[in-house]
């Protein structure tokens, strides 16, 4: 087990929160808990600017605090939580979670095992993380960062007169939060999530045709550290580029149809592994989850774990919770179980799922012996008042060793290349899929030329056991998704996804238009 580099066992935790957790606990084993513990919030700060067509539209501020209980009794969970941090609160929170359990055990079948912790603990220390920055976006002034969108904003104005609407996002999320378990595990962890995007639209009045292209992605690009993160990305810079890509995607050929060899930039190929990595959290593959992104074509294949082949011998994808930067990136998940790197598939064979301890003797059962051991440290909740679910972590796609340089120049031509995502479609399983992106390129007589409203689909296994080669470290490209939804009531949380371009053969391609 790999864990995070920064995290440290020290006693650094305020007094009136140790005793809010501890008194939190003893509430609930006093109630009758098998198991219990305490997710407290003890500040969390959002601030959110964005500037369209020259004009500050949104200019947020909020603040959040409160604690939630989750415990055990009759091997039957129970939850309740409360936006109120004052201890008076504590014994009525506890009861109602207790409550909780009692009246899922009259409908549960199968009393809740929590598969034993990944490591052991010494009682009485406290587990900090803290995210490494160099600048708190917190300390930046609001004129430093309005002025940083508005002059992305001008560079866009400038280019083109065919680009109608501009728009740019900076957003800045600090979170500390606590955490206790009856077990003896305590942790203290504060995050910081910055994050900042740029989008050109275009628009060709006689046809009506318009056209989008965003960076550093299609969505609020959003990384663990400080503001020096934004300031690596050179907004105006590359608002200016893709406000140029918007304009010439309108006089640009439709993409071709037909099957045929694809290179995936990281743009894209992130949100496909993003997709299919859904399919690989084990509360779908369980069939107990099927909120939003469905369950998995894997549920039948459990007893294959460890031999069925998911892709081809260059992928390996990895649940990594550990790497620098990713908004997946933690010391602790929501259950107290450590950070973690583990191959979900590793040179092609499928190997692992993201885990919570209630899923380890669940699936453990279903492939008919012990093939998982603890958890991977994947349950997290949106915040204290939510319950805690197995999300994605940072989703890797290994490098391989081609440089992407290389790459291109041997390709045949006729070979596509799809840029940032604009569309996505999944079937209920994770099996088939629709991508469509903002840009692509056809290669002709050896030159890369501009394609519009290109789009690639088929079948995911199909997909990935066709993957002939995955570029090196140089071009590879870390983001997090911030939009990413589960469970019911909806919970939307961050993900952290990395890949270098990649390329597929007999992959069906075609145009949206």
């Amino acid at each position: 087990m790999n864990l995070l580099y920064s995290c440290a066992i020290v006693n650094t935790m305020e007094p009136q929160w140790q005793t809010f957790l501890e008194e939190s606990l003893w509430h609930a084993k006093k109630k009758g808990a098998e198991y219990a513990d305490c997710r407290l919030l003890a500040d969390r700060i959002e601030e959110h600017l964005k500037v369209e067509n020259g004009a500050i539209s949104a200019l947020n501020s909020s603040q959040s605090a409160g604690f939630g209980v989750r415990v055990l009794v009759n091997g039957s969970w129970g939850f309740f939580a409360s936006p109120l941090l004052e201890k008076e609160k504590i014994s009525y929170v506890v009861e109602r979670a207790i409550k909780s359990a009692q009246a899922n055990s009259i409908l549960q079948k199968e009393k809740v095992t929590l598969a034993a912790r990944a490591e052991q603990w010494q009682t009485g220390y406290i587990a900090v993380y803290q995210t490494p920055m160099e600048i708190d976006p917190f300390s930046v002034s609001l004129d430093q960062k309005i002025v940083l969108l508005a002059s992305a904003d001008e560079a866009m104005r400038q280019v083109s007169e065919k680009i109608f609407w501009r728009a740019c996002e900076y957003s800045a999320i600090r979170t500390r939060k606590l955490f206790a378990s009856s077990e003896g595990v305590r942790t203290d962890q504060t995050i910081v999530e910055t994050g900042a995007a740029a989008q050109a639209h275009a628009i060709k009045e006689a046809s009506g045709d318009t056209q989008r292209r965003s960076y550093p992605d299609s969505h609020l690009y959003f990384m663990q550290g400080g503001h020096e993160l934004v300031q690596k990305l050179d907004l105006a810079h590359h608002a200016a580029v893709i406000a140029k890509e918007a304009a010439e995607l309108l006089d640009a050929p439709y993409a071709p149809a037909g099957r045929r060899g694809i290179i995936v930039l990281p743009s894209q190929l992130n949100l496909h592994g993003h997709e299919t990595a859904h399919g690989l959290e084990a509360d779908r593959v369980l069939g107990t989850e099927w909120t939003l992104a469905g369950g998995s074509f894997l549920t039948p294949l459990l007893p294959e774990i460890g031999k069925f082949i998911f892709g081809s011998e260059k992928i390996t994808l990895m649940a990594d919770s550990v790497t620098p930067t990713g908004v997946g990136t933690y010391g602790y998940d929501d259950e107290g179980t450590p950070a973690q790197k583990i191959p979900l598939v590793e040179n092609g064979i499928w190997k692992g799922l993201l885990t919570s301890r209630e899923t380890v003797p669940q699936l453990n059962k279903a492939i008919g012996y012990e093939y998982f051991r603890h958890s991977s440290g994947a349950m997290r909740g949106e915040s204290y008042g939510s319950w805690p679910v197995i999300r994605m972590v940072n989703i890797i796609l290994k490098p391989g060793k081609k440089d992407f340089e290389e790459l291109k120049n041997s390709v045949a031509d006729g070979t596509m290349m799809f840029g940032t995502n604009k569309s996505w479609s999944i079937d209920d399983v994770r099996r088939h899929f629709s991508f469509g992106s903002e840009i692509a390129w056809e290669k002709v007589n050896g030159k890369w030329e501009v394609r519009k409203n290109a789009k690639y689909y088929g079948d995911n296994l199909h997909f990935w056991r066709n993957c002939q080669e995955v570029c090196n470290e140089k071009s590879f490209f870390l983001q997090g998704v911030g939009s990413c939804g589960k469970a019911d009531p909806l919970q939307t949380m961050h993900t952290g996804h990395g890949s270098s371009p990649a390329y597929f053969t007999d992959i069906q391609v075609g145009s949206v238009g």
